[in-house]
Order: C-alpha cells, then sequence, then structure tokens
C-alpha cells in the first residue's frame, strides 16, 4: 500500500472516531515510538493518539458543526504534507476558518512523525475569535 493510500485510511479512521468517539482505530496507522510534534510533542503511539482525541474534544466537539476541506497531498519520499482548511460553526458567532499544513513522515506502512502547522493567518483569527467568542465553547 503507498504511503497516500495509507495516509487516505488513517484521515478516514480519523474522521469516523470523531464520529462515534472510538479512537483505537487510529492507533495501528502510528508507529510504536511516533511523535506529534507540539507544544508539548507527545510521544508513543497511546500519547499521540491521546493528543489527538485532546485536540477534538478541547475545540472541535465544543463546536456546533466541523467542515474539513483536504487538499490533495503531495508526497516526496516517506513525507506526505497536506494542506486544510477546516471551518467551525457555533451558534451566535460568525464562522471561523482556520487552515494549515500537516505533515506525515512514514515509518513503512505507519506514520512516525506527525505534524500540523496553522497558517499565520489562521492563528490570528483563531486567537481573534476566540477573544470574542470563546465564552459561548464552554468550560
Amino acid at each position: 500500500m503507498s504511503i497516500l493510500d495509507r495516509y487516505q485510511a488513517y484521515a478516514d479512521a480519523f474522521e469516523q472516531s470523531y464520529l462515534d468517539d472510538d479512537w483505537s482505530r487510529i492507533g495501528p496507522y502510528f508507529s510504536e515510538d511516533a511523535v506529534y510534534e507540539g507544544d508539548p510533542d507527545a510521544r508513543g503511539r497511546e500519547a499521540v493518539v491521546a493528543k489527538l482525541k485532546g485536540g477534538v474534544d478541547g475545540f472541535d466537539r465544543k463546536m456546533d458543526r466541523r467542515a474539513p476541506d483536504f487538499q490533495t497531498p503531495r508526497i516526496d519520499g516517506d513525507t506526505l504534507v497536506m494542506r486544510w482548511t477546516v471551518t467551525y460553526q457555533k451558534a451566535g458567532a460568525p464562522d471561523l476558518a482556520i487552515s494549515g499544513t500537516e505533515t506525515a513522515v512514514f515509518a513503512g506502512d505507519q506514520i512516525a512523525r506527525l505534524r500540523d502547522d496553522f497558517d499565520p493567518d489562521a492563528q490570528k483569527a483563531l486567537a481573534e475569535w476566540m477573544a470574542a467568542h470563546g465564552a459561548k465553547l464552554g468550560g
């Protein structure tokens, strides 16, 4: 299976996990020593899955609607890079669109490193939206 096919299978599994909150299905897509880069990094398969679930629970699930749009990834050797935009809706607030790039480095058919980089304009839009409407998301 190509890394593009494997990544697409992971992305599909992620979206299914978002719907039913069963995150166990995405674990096999990551190597045992996978790293999800961020502040702080998550190290190890279980920590990566927990960080992904935590991000969804801490933000996405607090919105009324989430509409992702993924561009066709590009591949260079063992690395896949994909641009994305997610539009969120919350009653009483304007839509929030954030965008960025996800980079997945594969070791065989598993993701060894994952990183999401927000576009600078997206970081600004998110900060402004949260300052004005973040209270609508609850605690």
